[in-house]
């Protein structure tokens, strides 16, 4: 499991979507390819090709005290091909084994895009449960 940060809450996102993770950013993002309708905020060049890039910070209702170039991207694998999403920083790997699941407060899943949230507890610290289909993808609409 991959986890990682936006605007100060950790999530964890399963290796099995992740190609690459991708920082600095400097000079690899395309903002003049945005479509924002769609939640992209740019495109990245990875090997020879321009993928959509998605902040996820959007559709969550956070704030990311860095700029698009000062952030990290995780390029993952998608049904439509690769794409990636924008994150804060990336605190490392831990193995599936050291996590387990918990509740999610009903105040929680009130919040914007989470009335179905998933949260994992590893060594009691709470990390949010990071679902790719919910933005980006054909299926992102289904959800």
């Amino acid at each position: 499991m991959l986890i990682f940060v936006l605007a100060d809450i950790r999530f964890v996102l399963d290796l099995d979507h992740v190609v690459e993770v991708l920082e600095p950013l400097s000079g690899r993002l395309d903002v003049q390819r945005s479509d924002l309708r769609q939640g992209i905020v740019a495109a990245l060049e990875f090997r020879h090709t321009a993928i959509p890039v998605i902040d996820p910070t959007l559709s969550l209702g956070l704030v990311s005290d860095l700029g698009l170039t000062q952030r990290s991207a995780l390029v993952l694998r998608g049904t439509e091909g690769n794409w990636a999403i924008l994150v804060d920083r990336v605190d490392g790997l831990a193995p599936g084994s050291l996590f387990s699941r918990a509740e999610i407060p009903a105040l929680l899943r009130a919040a914007p895009g989470c009335a179905d949230c998933q949260v994992l507890l590893v060594e009691d610290a709470p990390l949010m449960v990071f679902e790719p289909e919910r933005f980006y993808g054909i299926n992102r609409a289904q959800v």
